[in-house]
């Protein structure tokens, strides 16, 4: 939510800051913003961050220490964007689709572990600001998804290139996508009837 962002925003003006992190209270979830060239800061959905995470975390896994496990698997609520789909695919690594609700991605690292190949475990991430990338948990972990924006922020900034430049990298490599929510209610008895 925005008033999430009210005082560090306001700090972030004052010194400059080209990224602003908020937790939620529990510290599950991760929202970013980022600032362009002009001064403005910029929302990162968890669309966003998870595919810009798990391109990152799977490039560097393939390009720099070689570590990316022939059979990795880079999972994914059913809700969350197809463009994670497109990575996956570019990389060859398997994208798992779950249920909504993170314990669904928990749900595959234990099935992974059962077969012996708890290794492979990538990634996984949900639309709604969550995101893993070790196996030590079986939830959401915002303070693991900040150290990620961090260390890939940093990375990318070495080489002259923001996180806006990045992900405006991968809509033309995976191709662009368009995200909504529509949220509708549906009160009493009526809403009951008209859901039916």
């Amino acid at each position: 939510a925005d008033e999430a962002f009210t005082l560090g925003l306001k700090l972030a003006k004052e010194i400059d800051a080209d990224l602003v992190l908020a937790t939620d209270p529990d510290a599950d979830r991760l929202g970013v913003r980022v600032k362009d060239k002009d001064g403005v800061y910029h929302t990162l959905t968890g669309n966003m961050s998870g595919c810009l995470i798990g391109d990152y975390i799977i490039g560097q896994k393939k390009a720099i220490n070689g570590s990316l496990p022939a059979d990795g698997a880079f999972i994914r609520s059913i809700v969350s964007t197809n463009m994670a789909d497109a990575i996956a695919a570019y990389y060859g690594v398997d994208l798992i689709e779950v249920l909504t609700g993170f314990k669904f991605i928990g749900e595959q690292i234990g099935l992974l572990e059962k077969t012996g190949k708890e290794d492979s475990y990538i990634f996984g991430f949900e639309e709604s600001y969550g995101y893993l990338t070790g196996t030590y948990v079986r939830d959401k972990d915002g303070v693991n998804g900040a150290y990620m924006i961090c260390e890939m922020f940093s990375y990318y900034a070495s080489r002259g290139i923001s996180l806006l430049d990045k992900l405006e990298e991968l809509y033309e490599k995976y191709g662009y996508c368009l995200n909504t929510l529509h949220s509708y209610e549906f009160d009493g008895p009526a809403g009951l009837s008209r859901m039916q």
